[in-house]
């Protein structure tokens, strides 16, 4: 109990903070001028620029691939694209033997 009652003691409490204060700024200031030359540096560690290379490859291949689907949409003959209301099966087997006809004769 006594141990309890001398670190409640306000002489000591002061003095832990007067010499814990500075030693905190201290290092706190080394922390943030150490996280600067990292970021200085570059920052970007080496397994991270290679995945960042391998989105950008990607990014680009997809791209390529929506270009390319958009080209397919826009030279496909309105006709095709239009949907009709299926009745039957024979009108969806009809429908089937039309495209085949159409696309073949492009």
């Amino acid at each position: 109990m006594n141990v309890l009652l001398v670190f409640l003691n306000p002489a000591i409490i002061t003095s832990v903070l007067v010499f814990s204060i500075p030693l905190v700024a201290i290092i706190g200031g080394y922390y943030v001028k150490l996280r600067r030359m990292e970021l200085e540096k570059g920052g970007v560690s080496e397994k991270d620029r290679k995945n960042i290379d391998f989105l950008l490859q990607e990014n680009e291949r997809l791209r390529q691939r929506v270009e390319n689907l958009e080209q397919i949409i826009t030279s496909i003959e309105p006709d095709l694209l239009s949907l009709r209301p299926l009745q039957k099966e024979n009108d969806l087997q009809k429908q089937v033997e039309e495209l085949a006809r159409k696309l073949r004769n492009e």
